[in-house]
C-alpha cells in the first residue's frame, strides 16, 4: 500500500509535495447518517466555494453488531466528496463524542460489567441530564475493554479508507471528537479510583521533570516537591487540578491506543479536536470536559499522544485570538475543525498559521454569505498563502466591539486600521454635513430555518498579504488602513478593487477621491490591492 498523498511537514499541509489549506465547513453531526443528507451538504459546501468539507463517521452505524462492519456510508462520503471536487476531514465518533457515548454502539451500551460507566461526585451533577433530555451515557476511560473494543472499530474504518480507491480525497482523520468528562473533575467509578490510586507511569514523571516551567501539571508537581515516583495524589494534589491532569493522561493515552493504531495501516495526518476551556462561565475543570485536550493540558496531551499530529481547538467564544495564539504556540501546527460562522475568524485563524478553518454547519449557510464569499477568494490563492504565512507576510485586523483601532507590523511598515464607519460618521460631522444614511439590516450568514442562526460579523477586519514591492493585497470590510515607515512619508499610489476568478485576478475600479475612504466595503467581504509610494525628499 502506498503512503498517503497528505502529509504535515514543519507546519504546513502538502498534497504530493505542494502547499494545501483546508478551508470549508463540518455538516451537522446526524447529516453523514443518511445519503441524501450528505449528498445536499457536499453540494452545499462545494456552492460555497470551499474546498473541504468535514463529515463524521459513527461507530454505533459502522459496527452495530459486535465484529460485523458495514462503511457503506463512508464510501458514500469518500463518493460524494469527489463528486463535489470536495477534499474531506472524516472525524470518528467512537466512544466519545461531547464527552458522552452516545455514538458508541449498543452492544457496548448495554453491557455496563464489560464496559463500566464513568461516575461522578454526588456534589456535582450526573452528566447532561436536565430538564427536557433523557439522561445520556458516559462511558469510563479507564475500561481496558472499551479500549480494544473501540480501537478495533476505528481500524478497521481506517483500513477501509485506505484501501478506498478515493482515499486521496481524504486530508485528515479526527480520532474521537471533544472528549473529557462534564460534571467532575475527575471519574469515580472503581476503575477509575484504582487507576488514583496507582503509580503515575514513569514517562509521565520524566515528561513533567523536563517540561517547562509554567506547564500546570510541573508547578502541581513541584508543589508535591517534585517526587520521582507515587501515586496521583502524591505527585499532583488532591484537587481539581491534579485531577484534570490525571484525565488528561487517561484521554490522551485513549486517543493514543487509537491514533497509533491508525498509524501503523495509513499514516494519514491525524488530529483530535478540544472543547475549550476554562472559559466563561466554565471555570474549572468538569464545567469543560476534564481531561480533553484543553488549553491547561496540551503538553500533558502531546506527551500522552505523541501518534496525534495536530491539537486542534473548536471555537465558540468571542475572541478567537488568544485561542489561535495557544494551539499554534512553539510552532505547533494549527487547524480549526469547528468555529462559529464569523468571517472575521478566518482572518484571524489563517494569518496565526491555521492549515485550515471550518465553520460548524455547513449546510446551513448561506451561499453569497460572508463566510462564502471570503471562503471563495481564498481558495484561489492556495499555492501563495501557505508560503505568506511561513515568511511573515500575512496578518489579520480585527476590531471587536468597543476597539477604535488596531495595528501590526508587516515588514518595516506599520499598518494603523480604524473601523470606516465610526471614522466616516466623525469626518461628516466635523464637516458639517451630519450623519451618513443608515443602510438597512444585512442578511443573516445562514438561512431563515437553520437550526442555531448566525448574524452577520459586524466586525471590521482585514487579512494583509504582503505581495512585495510595497503592495499589500487585503480581504475584509469596514477598515481603514493607514501605512507608516519610521523616517519616511508613505502614500497610497494606487488602490484597486477586484477579485478572484479562476486564480486570476480581474481588476474593478480604481479607487481615488472620497471612495479612498473607505476602500474595503462595509457591509460585505471585498478585496483591494494596494500599491504604495514612497516620497522622496519629505521627512515624516
Amino acid at each position: 500500500m502506498s503512503a498517503p498523498r497528505w502529509r504535515l511537514d514543519a507546519g504546513r499541509l502538502l498534497f504530493d509535495d505542494e502547499p494545501a489549506l483546508l478551508l470549508g465547513g463540518q455538516v451537522h453531526n446526524s447529516t453523514s447518517s443518511s445519503p441524501a443528507s450528505i449528498t445536499s451538504s457536499f453540494g452545499r459546501t462545494r456552492d460555497l466555494g470551499a474546498n473541504t468539507v468535514i463529515a463524521p463517521v459513527c461507530w454505533d452505524l459502522s459496527e452495530p453488531e459486535e465484529g460485523v462492519f458495514d462503511f457503506a456510508l463512508v464510501d458514500t462520503l469518500l463518493t460524494e466528496a469527489d463528486h463535489a471536487g470536495l477534499r474531506l476531514v472524516l472525524l470518528w465518533f467512537g466512544a466519545f463524542k461531547n464527552a458522552a457515548s452516545t455514538y458508541a454502539p449498543r452492544w457496548v451500551r448495554a453491557d455496563a460489567a464489560r464496559f463500566p460507566r464513568a461516575v461522578v461526585g454526588a456534589h456535582d451533577r450526573a452528566p447532561f441530564t436536565y430538564e427536557g433530555a433523557t439522561h445520556k451515557p458516559v462511558l469510563s476511560v479507564f475500561s481496558p475493554s472499551l479500549r480494544e473494543a473501540d480501537g478495533r472499530a476505528f481500524e478497521r474504518f481506517v483500513q477501509f479508507v485506505a484501501e478506498h480507491p478515493l482515499r486521496d480525497r481524504v486530508a485528515l482523520i479526527q480520532v474521537e471528537n471533544e472528549v473529557g468528562l462534564l460534571a467532575d473533575s475527575r471519574d469515580r467509578s472503581a476503575i477509575a479510583e484504582a487507576a488514583w490510586a496507582g503509580s503515575v507511569p514513569a514517562e509521565l514523571v520524566a515528561f513533567v521533570e523536563r517540561t517547562a516551567a509554567d506547564s500546570i501539571a510541573k508547578r502541581l508537581w513541584e508543589a508535591q516537591g517534585a517526587p520521582r515516583a507515587g501515586t496521583w495524589r502524591e505527585l499532583f494534589g488532591d484537587d481539581w487540578q491534579a485531577d484534570e491532569v490525571f484525565m488528561a493522561w487517561a484521554f490522551s493515552t485513549y486517543v493514543e491506543s487509537l491514533a497509533a493504531r491508525a498509524a501503523r495501516i495509513w499514516p494519514v495526518p491525524l488530529f483530535a479536536n478540544a472543547w475549550l476551556g476554562p472559559q466563561p462561565g466554565q471555570d474549572r475543570a468538569g464545567q469543560y470536559p476534564s481531561g480533553g485536550p484543553a488549553a491547561r493540558v496540551l503538553d500533558v496531551w502531546r506527551a500522552g499522544a505523541p501518534s496525534l499530529d495536530m491539537l486542534s481547538p473548536d471555537i465558540y467564544v468571542d475572541e478567537a485570538a488568544p485561542v489561535v495564539d495557544a494551539y499554534s504556540a512553539s510552532g505547533a501546527t494549527l487547524f480549526v475543525p469547528e468555529c462559529r460562522v464569523r468571517v472575521a475568524d478566518i482572518a484571524t485563524s489563517l494569518a496565526a498559521g491555521a492549515v485550515g478553518w471550518s465553520a460548524f454547519g455547513v449546510e446551513d449557510i448561506r451561499v453569497g454569505s460572508q463566510v462564502s464569499q471570503l471562503l471563495g477568494q481564498l481558495v484561489q490563492l492556495e499555492s501563495s498563502l501557505p508560503q505568506a504565512q511561513r515568511d511573515g507576510r500575512l496578518e489579520a485586523i480585527v476590531l471587536g466591539e468597543g476597539v477604535e483601532s488596531a495595528r501590526v507590523v508587516i515588514g518595516d511598515l506599520e499598518v494603523v486600521a480604524r473601523g470606516t464607519r465610526a471614522l466616516f460618521t466623525r469626518m461628516l460631522l466635523d464637516a458639517g454635513v451630519g450623519h451618513p444614511v443608515t443602510p438597512p439590516p444585512p442578511p443573516a450568514e445562514t438561512d431563515a430555518d437553520a437550526a442555531v442562526a448566525s448574524p452577520h460579523d459586524t466586525r471590521p477586519f482585514g487579512l494583509i498579504v504582503d505581495e512585495g514591492d510595497d503592495t499589500f493585497l487585503v480581504f475584509g470590510q469596514g477598515l481603514t488602513l493607514d501605512f507608516f515607515r519610521d523616517g519616511t512619508v508613505v502614500e497610497y499610489d494606487s488602490v484597486g478593487e477586484g477579485r478572484f476568478v479562476d486564480g486570476t485576478w480581474v481588476a474593478g475600479r480604481s479607487l481615488n477621491g472620497d471612495e479612498r475612504l473607505r476602500v474595503l466595503p462595509l457591509d460585505e467581504v471585498g478585496a483591494v490591492r494596494i500599491r504604495l509610494v514612497t516620497v522622496s525628499g519629505v521627512t515624516a
